[in-house]
């Protein structure tokens, strides 16, 4: 009954180069560029990246998907849908003509985009705000008059603020060893409430990063991330920021192993960053996140960001605000290191009070776990239970709450002489139990479900496996409507190539997703038999739970001591005209003229 159904589905597939196409279930694909118009958007499937989809928008107002396109006319600039082809076009040519503005590290701000750009008249890469229209993208920060700001680190920290980390003329220059240091920033969207809040050595993604989400994260109106003080001499650690200079600190020196005298490039005393990652925001009370320390390696840890200065020594795993969680792993190195076994395919939502990721125990091996953040908790399933079971792991991988359980990625091995073994499926949880939702691809194929994604009722993801349930497809679009149901394969954009699908998000109820293969943005509309518009309608708002925004603007016009004396400099700083703002018979180059960079073509 499978194999027809299968190939029932195959009989129904897309069409490559068709604008629009229906499948049998009933769902809509449409294409939304217009020809001669490429997406750039990374496939990888990390939710923070340098070329991304970002939707946008408020209930009631509608929804729109921001990303970088490129084409002949324009180069690669900013470009916008409402999920349909008429309504998909280049938000402004910010870089005037084919050279392209190169529009990155997109983030959210209500219903308008962050991003980074250089608008190719002297500026650099610096920091833009868009609402989709060309009269609303403008830039808000010129953070580096003599070079790049780069900035990035977008996260929106409460309903009317976001930070960013971005590059200064005095960050640039504050240690000539470590140069383009990123410092806190804090943005209400407009010019004159943009402003540099701390000064910390920002990390992104950090020394460490196997993160699928963000190297930082928002919890209720705070946002947590990796930096270093701007001496260098803790190391890569855990930050906390409410928005004010005040409330921006660090939060343990967790790491306190020190580096040794003579040691190349670090003074006596500094201490060793401690390899932070997988940071999860916990029910906005606090973070989730793994860190090394010599005794432990890399373990779970919680912090609720509240600071005591604590600074760790040898035998000791944090205080009441910022702790080890549970230790998987007792034993030790050769030389005295834990062996820590880190909390790798780290899930971003709370379910059963718990934080679900790939938990290794020394019976079991690793397998699917979660923790409620109190010292000691943990919850453990060993699915993959062949002996000896510690070698036999079905390495889970991040998963999402779909129908009322949580549903997750996990394997029974690849032996095809027993039948336990089924490969990599989608598997459930419901606060108990633990199951195998379907064998899609039968026997020890592979169903690698990846960027669980739910939108419209239904739950969708791609297939990372080399081929999908039909044998005809790579990184397909999969949808499945019930926890009970049977997935359905949605696309079939290229056969023989496969389709690649990532960078799945929802808008309004659809799925706006990118294909590698195509380079396109294609928007899927669907919405499944009875759906009552409002359960598993998928992620839209932030929730930034209790507290208190951020209130007014800070009174910052940040000029530059250069520009007093209305002289004009190379972008090097070196100083070509003295008391005078006259570009006149000077050689093709960038330079700075009051404070600001002019291009002389």
């Amino acid at each position: 009954m499978k194999k027809v159904k299968f190939l029932l589905m195959a009989a129904c597939l897309f069409v490559t180069g068709n604008a629009m196409a229906q499948d049998d279930a009933g769902g809509e694909l449409v294409d939304v560029l217009p020809a001669g118009v490429t997406a750039n958007v990374k496939s990888d499937r990390k939710q923070d990246k340098q070329k991304n989809i970002v939707v946008a928008g408020a209930p009631g107002k509608g929804y729109k998907a921001f990303f970088a396109a490129v084409d002949d006319e324009h180069g690669e600039e900013l470009w916008v849908t409402d999920g349909t082809k008429e309504g998909t076009h280049i938000v402004k040519d910010l870089n005037d003509g084919p050279s392209g503005s190169n529009p990155s590290y997109l983030g959210r701000f209500n219903d308008k985009v962050l991003f980074s750009a250089d608008a190719g008249d002297g500026s650099g890469q610096e920091t833009y705000i868009s609402d989709g229209t060309e009269e609303g993208t403008f830039l808000l920060a010129d953070t580096y008059l003599f070079g790049n700001g780069d900035p990035k680190t977008f996260t929106q920290i409460d309903e009317n603020h976001a930070i960013f980390s971005a590059v200064t003329d005095d960050s640039d220059a504050y240690d000539p060893d470590r140069r383009n240091i990123h410092v806190l920033w804090l943005t209400d969207g407009t010019p004159e409430g943009t402003y540099q809040i701390a000064e910390c050595d920002m990390r992104h993604p950090g020394q460490d990063n196997t993160t699928l989400h963000t190297a930082y994260v928002r919890v209720g109106r705070r946002v947590f991330f990796k930096a270093d003080n701007m001496d260098g001499t803790t190391g890569e650690e855990l930050w906390v920021t409410d928005g004010t200079e005040e409330g921006t600190y660090m939060v343990m020196d967790i790491n306190w192993e020190k580096y040794g005298e003579g040691t190349q490039g670090y003074a006596e005393g500094w201490t060793r960053n401690c390899g932070l990652d997988n940071l999860e925001n916990y029910k906005n009370e606090g973070v989730f996140f793994q860190a090394w320390t010599p005794d432990y390696g890399s373990e779970p840890w919680f912090s609720n960001g509240l600071s005591k200065e604590v600074i760790n020594g040898p035998g000791e795993a944090g205080d009441e605000n910022t702790y080890m969680i549970f230790e998987q792993d007792d034993t030790k190195s050769d030389t005295g290191i834990g062996n820590g076994r880190g909390t790798f395919g780290t899930g971003w939502e709370v379910y059963d009070d718990r934080i679900w990721f790939r938990m290794w125990d020394p019976v079991g091996g690793y397998e699917f776990g979660g923790t409620n953040m109190q010292k000691g908790d943990k919850k453990y399933f060993d699915i993959c239970t062949t002996e000896p079971s510690f070698n036999h792991n079905s390495y889970s991988d991040p998963g999402c709450v779909f129908d009322g359980v949580y549903m997750f990625c996990a394997s029974t091995e690849f032996d095809a002489n027993n039948p336990t073994c089924h490969g990599g499926e989608l598997w459930c949880y419901d606060g108990e139990k633990v199951w195998e939702q379907y064998d899609l691809v039968p026997g020890i194929g592979c169903d690698w479900v990846k960027e669980q994604t739910v939108a419209g009722g239904s739950m969708y993801w791609w297939n990372e496996a080399g081929a999908d349930a039909l044998n005809a497809s790579t990184g397909a679009l999969y949808r499945l409507d019930s926890k009970d149901g049977i997935p359905v394969v949605v696309t079939h954009i290229d056969s023989e190539v496969g389709d690649m699908c990532n960078t799945l998000r929802a808008m309004d109820g659809n799925l706006v997703f990118a294909s590698a293969t195509t380079n396109k943005i294609y928007v899927y509309k669907y919405r499944k038999p009875g759906y009552d518009g409002t359960s598993d309608y998928g992620y839209t708002e932030p929730d930034f739970g209790p507290g208190t925004p951020i209130l007014g603007v800070k009174d910052v016009k940040a000029e530059n001591a250069q520009a007093e004396n209305n002289n004009v400099y190379t972008i090097d700083g070196v100083q070509v005209r003295k008391n005078s703002t006259s570009t006149e018979g000077l050689a093709k180059g960038v330079y700075v003229v009051d404070g600001k960079k002019v291009v002389v073509r």
